[in-house]
């Protein structure tokens, strides 16, 4: 067993070396990596990363008191950061009229969930009374409460639900995590259209090998 685990040391490191050069965007966003080269594009620094984090109930805040290996101080200062962008992006946004305003309707109790991958970020806390604010800083506060509440919740199903309760929040939210993770969607489309385009089908016109290909990648919805 002593001498398994003294192989695995090595590969530990590699593996770590590995995540720290993949996402050092984010490493640096987090004040866990110093860049000397701020010239240079660095891979996952776009703030899209830091606001979705925010915006995930399963994540919110509570993966920079567990992950982020830095002092308080730094903590507190990347988490002001990530609630300022947050803030920034939301006071761009205008809210339909049908969607501002407070609801306290009581709504059913979702469905529940078997334990999900990163539960343990769950921390439970004593409700206080709810700040029925109508500015986005208001807004952002009642939602960390909230998130903190809750219980093994569902990125998409909890935005649907509280869309009314925070309205400005939940159009940042639609536009942040509806950005695709990776390009490999997009790469499977051009896959596609490599396999339809092909030399004996040359005078294929472009729009339909763009219908084709729409098709393709959608046919099991249609």
């Amino acid at each position: 067993m002593l001498n398994a685990t003294r192989h695995l040391v090595g590969l530990v490191k590699a593996l770590q070396k590995s995540l720290q050069h993949r996402f050092k965007g984010i490493f640096v966003s987090v004040k866990m990596d110093d860049s000397s080269d701020v010239a240079v594009d660095l891979p996952f620094e776009d703030i899209v990363y830091m606001m979705s984090a925010l915006l995930d109930p399963s994540f919110c805040l509570f993966w920079l008191e567990q992950d982020v290996q830095a002092p308080d101080e730094v903590k507190s200062e990347v988490k002001e950061m990530i609630i300022d962008l947050v803030l920034a992006e939301a006071r761009k946004l205008t809210v339909p009229e049908s969607s501002s305003g407070d609801d306290d309707q009581e709504e059913s109790p979702p469905p529940a969930k078997t334990p999900r991958l990163f539960s343990g970020y769950r921390k439970k806390s004593t409700k206080k009374s709810a700040d029925h604010g109508s500015s986005v800083q208001a807004e952002i506060i009642r939602y960390i409460q909230v998130a903190s509440d809750e219980d093994e919740v569902d990125c998409l199903e909890f935005w649907k639900r509280q869309s009314k309760a925070f309205p400005r929040l939940y159009l940042v939210a639609m536009r942040v995590l509806a950005v695709p993770a990776t390009s490999a969607p997009v790469e499977r489309v051009f896959s596609h259209g490599g396999l339809i385009m092909r030399p004996h089908r040359a005078r294929l016109s472009a729009k339909t090998l763009s219908h084709l290909v729409f098709l393709k990648c959608n046919q099991s919805v249609v």
